[in-house]
């Protein structure tokens, strides 16, 4: 586990990896960092890669808080990448996963049974309702159910995985989780379902989540 210095004096270090636009032509990182900028808690430092070598424990474990954005569908993500970030959370870290970033379990199991979930596909992108479900956790503090557009992406829950469901959209008379938290080890994961492109985080409820899931996930906030 990491042994970090004084909250006063110490700077939160972030890192955001994610594929390039010649990489990922549906989810391309470079709008999505903008937005993530915006919305970096005041005194962290973020970091930017699409260096997929950065998922090594030996490399995240200088970041309180590794956010993915990974667009992986028909990329190789290897057994040592996996074992990283696994490692990497057990022993204490931050993961904010972010729409596509869900890519990453496409070709790796362990990378299922690390979210709990096992991703389905999705339908045509439209306007959502997102109901909060779980009003009194730190990450949903202030925020209230909203309506955004966004591609819906649709989930199948592990059924033994621990997990607390932050938000559902219903389609087709189907509820779905839209966001969801856990602690795995020492470490907390959080999946946020929207983020299709950057329109996705013009949305204040969102932006806010965003912002909420980062502190919860680099452990700034013990109640849960």
């Amino acid at each position: 586990m990491k042994v970090q210095p004084d909250r006063k004096t110490y700077i939160k270090q972030a890192i955001l990896i994610g594929d390039y636009h010649q990489e990922a032509p549906y989810h391309p990182l470079e709008p999505i960092e903008k937005e993530i900028r915006k919305l970096m808690p005041e005194g962290w430092e973020l970091h930017v890669t699409d260096d997929y070598d950065m998922f090594t424990a030996e490399r995240l474990e200088a970041y309180d808080l590794c956010i993915s954005y990974t667009d992986t569908f028909d990329k190789k993500f290897s057994v040592e990448h996996t074992a990283g970030i696994i490692s990497y959370v057990v022993n204490g870290g931050g993961l904010l996963i972010i729409h596509a970033g869900v890519s990453m379990q496409e070709q790796r199991h362990e990378m299922k049974l690390l979210m709990g979930a096992v991703y389905r596909g999705h339908t045509d992108y439209q306007q959502l309702d997102m109901c909060v479900s779980s009003p009194s956790h730190p990450i949903m503090k202030g925020i209230s159910s909203f309506s955004m557009d966004e591609e819906p992406y649709e989930f199948s829950l592990l059924s033994a995985a621990e997990r607390t469901i932050l938000m559902e959209y219903n389609l087709d008379g189907t509820t779905w989780p839209a966001a969801w938290c856990s602690q795995y080890g020492l470490g907390r994961i959080v999946y946020l379902m929207p983020g299709h492109h950057a329109a996705s985080f013009e949305y204040p409820e969102y932006r806010k989540i965003v912002v909420q899931s980062m502190l919860w996930g680099a452990g700034l906030d013990t109640e849960h």
